[in-house]
Formats: C-alpha cells, structure tokens, sequence
C-alpha cells in the first residue's frame, strides 16, 4: 500500500464511528482516501451511513490534520493492517463486528489455518496453569499457532508454554498493543514480540479500559479453528469467549474439574452443554492433527469434483467449509433471503454433501 493511502487508512482507523459502519462505507468507496475526500451529499448517497455518521465524518476530517497523524504514528513502531489490505486475517473478514484495523507489533502469521485459542481464569490454579502451559507445548509442537490474550493465569501459562517450544503465539490485547497489560507479564510481552504478534484493534495509547476486554475476546475465537477453555467461574470472560465462538461456528473444548471447584463450574457446564472435553492432552493434539489432515484431503478432493448445484445451491455451499457455521452467517456471506438459504441447506443436505452439525449449524462433508 502507498504512503499517502496509509495516511488515510490511519485516519478512517482512529475516526469515533463503529466498525460495520466503517465495513459498509469501505466496501462502497472502495478505500479511505475516497471518504475523505467525498461530500456529504456522496457519503449519504452510498446508503451506507445516516446524516449523523456523515455529519461526524466531515467534522472530524476538518480537525484532523492526515500527515501530523501519520507523522505521529510512526513513532510508535508498530503496523496499521486494515480490512483492504492483503495481510488482514481472513477468518476476521466476516465476523459480526469486524475490526477495520489492526495495530500490530511482531510478525503477523500470513495464514491462521491451523490455530487453536487457550483461555481460562487469571486467578487459576496450579493445575490450570500447568495444563495450559502443557497444551500449548504440544500444539507448538505440532506446528499450531497459539492465540490468547495475555492476561495473567492461563492466558500467560498458554503463551509461556508457546514460547517454549519456539512456537508462534499471537495476543490479543484490550488497549493499545503499545502498552503491556498487565505489566507483570513485561517478560511475556517481550518474547512474543520477537516470536509472534501482539495485536490490538485499539489505536496506541488506548488505556486497558474494562469493556474493551469483553469485544476482543471476539477476535481471538476467530483468529483459530478450536477455543480451549482451562479454568472458569460461572461467569467469567472465558466464557463470553465462549459464547463468540459458538456464534462463528468454531469448536469449543473445556478442561473438566471437580464439581466442587468454583473455578471448574464453567468448564463443566460447557461440557453439559455440549463442549468437547479434554481428558488428555497427547489425544487431543492427535485429534486435531486428524481432523487437518482429513479436512486438506477432502478439500483436494473437492477441487477434482464438479457437482450438479443451481446457482444458489451453489453459492451457499462455496460459503461452507468444515468447520461448522449457523444459518446467519450463511445469510449475511450469501446476501439471499433466509427462505433460500434455508431451502439450498435442504437440497444440499439431501444430496449428502453437507450436514446439520448442530442446530443451525452446517459444515461440508464432501
């Protein structure tokens, strides 16, 4: 990307509109340098945003000076990776709430295929702490990428554990990626630096501000294919992480505990509820390594089949993958009218190409 696009993009980043208003505006107007530039009347023209939005967009471009911005920016050393570019993570593009930018310090990995995310209570137990540390080894092992949030407790035990295997981790923080929070993980901070990412969609400087940690939990269930939760109270974070993952469709895993445990009661209920549940770590790293290979095998042979699909079939299935996805996802990735979303699901599972995984959720099995 040009210099002076960038200059842009920074601008549209840090302007105080939501994200699916900057999604819908971007998509329209193809970049930010456009928006800038456009009149009211064409930003209303778009049908993207309402006369407020418009209003904020002008008033803001009017104080905002593009190059003492960028100017600034630079100082700080890290990346703007925003929603046009090449390198923004593929799995974020279509999530409920996209984040249109990134900040990040490190190297972001070029591809998320085969990631799992491990979270769980900051106020863990030495179980948990070593379980986590354990199960991230071992993916690291394997070739997964680690995702978590650096929080103290687990998150930090499953990057440790990363990070001692010299495998890629990625945290996901709720401020901005200049900041180390909490500060006693300062020396967790630091490796991942060197040996993965750090990754905020929060501009630098942005304090670790309590409601920013709920909506981030958000991209860290989409950045991986598995969610593992090790240790959570009935209520807890872990467990809205949770709550994303199941909306994006991505398998969840729990670590069980003893029911006399407060801080087994939200892994224990994931797994009442339906949440695959670790016993051993060894087979559920095979498992997983399982269910890529099958998946790489079955896409291979996917690409050597042409099925018979009407057009709208066909579209709905190109959506599918082999993780499961609910019914309003398929609608907002496909633009049809659920009455065809849900008549193409029928047809495709009638010829046993796809299957209801879940309730409302289908993944491809052919």
């Amino acid at each position: 990307m040009d210099e002076d696009l960038l200059k842009y993009e920074l601008w549209f980043s840090k302007l105080d509109i939501t994200n699916t208003s900057k999604n819908r505006l971007s998509d329209c107007m193809k970049d930010s340098r456009n928006i800038y530039n456009a009149s009211k009347s064409q930003l209303l023209e778009t049908n993207m945003i309402d006369e407020s939005i418009a209003d904020r967009i002008i008033n803001d471009r009017e104080k905002c000076d593009v190059i003492d911005l960028y100017n600034k920016f630079k100082s700080y050393e890290q990346r703007l990776i925003t929603r046009i570019m090449d390198n923004y993570p593929a799995k974020l593009k279509n999530i409920q709430n996209a984040p249109y930018a990134l900040f990040c310090v490190g190297e972001m990995p070029e591809s998320f295929d085969k990631c799992v995310s491990i979270v769980g209570a900051r106020r863990c137990s030495e179980y948990g702490r070593f379980a986590a540390t354990r199960l991230a080894e071992m993916l690291s092992r394997r070739g997964y990428i680690v995702v978590s949030g650096m929080a103290l407790g687990v998150d930090n035990a499953a990057h440790i554990g990363a990070l001692n295997e010299g495998g890629i981790t990625v945290a996901i923080l709720g401020c901005g990626v200049d900041i180390c929070y909490p500060r006693n993980n300062i020396n967790t901070y630091v490796e991942i630096k060197k040996k993965g990412a750090i990754i905020s969609e929060f501009y630098p400087e942005t304090k670790p501000i309590s409601y920013n940690f709920p909506t981030r939990n958000r991209i860290i269930s989409a950045l991986s294919n598995q969610v593992v939760i090790v240790e959570a109270k009935e209520k807890s974070g872990s467990l809205i992480t949770a709550d994303y993952a199941l909306e994006q469709g991505k398998d969840i895993y729990a670590l069980p505990g003893r029911i006399t445990d407060n801080l087994s009661t939200g892994c224990n209920k994931l797994i009442e509820q339906g949440a695959g549940i670790i016993t051993s770590v060894d087979d559920f790293v095979n498992a997983l390594d399982e269910v890529q290979i099958n998946t790489l095998y079955t896409s291979q042979e996917i690409n050597c089949q042409n099925f018979s699909l009407e057009k709208e079939d066909l579209l709905v299935y190109s959506c599918l993958d082999f993780y499961p996805k609910n019914i309003e996802e398929v609608i907002k990735e496909t633009n049809l009218e659920m009455i065809s979303v849900l008549n193409s699901l029928m047809n495709l599972c009638e010829k046993k190409i796809i299957k209801e995984a879940f309730v409302n959720q289908y993944v491809r099995i052919k």
